[in-house]
């Protein structure tokens, strides 16, 4: 009996203390936080680095996928980006970005399958931003071009610079990273 009662013990303080390691901000950082990224996007001047992939793969994709990355920390599902500089930013009315890709393409041409990431520069295209939930989080959107495809970019940024971002490219499957908003430097 008492075994069972220092195993359930032990199982309860282990689920106690499985809480986020992340550190809740106060609601002046917050604000101060808010208030520096709506002056980025006012200025179109941020970047998006890139941490995690998670491909929109069908299931068979997947396993493949999986069988390929075995003995890799990825996953079909999820790919550590932490080795590439996978990113994209802003800067007043450009627009850059080098994000990897893994997915299904479509129509793709046989001399550019070196290179199958995501890349685009020029004018952003239909820039919009739209804040919910009094700040807590910031939709942005844009199109990108570039030679062959066109990109929606579809990101969101939270108070605590966490950003989650999905691209839909119309050759390709969509695909969602997940990183950190940045400022750039004047």
């Amino acid at each position: 009996m008492k075994f069972k009662i220092s195993i359930l013990l032990i199982t309860f303080g282990t689920l106690m203390n499985c809480g986020s390691s992340k550190e809740k901000l106060s609601s002046k950082e917050r604000s101060e936080n808010l208030e520096q990224i709506r002056s980025a996007l006012e200025s179109k001047s941020f970047q998006f680095n890139a941490e995690f992939a998670f491909p929109l793969q069908s299931n068979d994709v997947i396993m493949v996928t999986n069988e390929l990355m075995r003995g890799s920390q990825n996953l079909g599902g999820q790919v550590n980006l932490s080795g590439n500089y996978d990113f994209f930013k802003i800067n007043g009315d450009t627009t850059e970005g080098k994000l990897s890709y893994f997915g299904e393409m479509r129509n793709v041409g046989y001399n550019d399958i070196a290179d199958n990431s995501i890349i685009f520069s020029g004018v952003p295209i239909n820039y919009s931003v739209e804040e919910k939930k009094n700040g807590e989080k910031i939709i942005i959107q844009f199109d990108a071009k570039n030679q062959v495809e066109t990109f929606r970019i579809r990101m969101v940024v939270f108070n605590n610079y966490d950003s989650n971002v999905i691209i839909y490219g119309s050759n390709r499957t969509a695909i969602r990273y997940t990183g950190n908003f940045a400022l750039l430097s004047e």
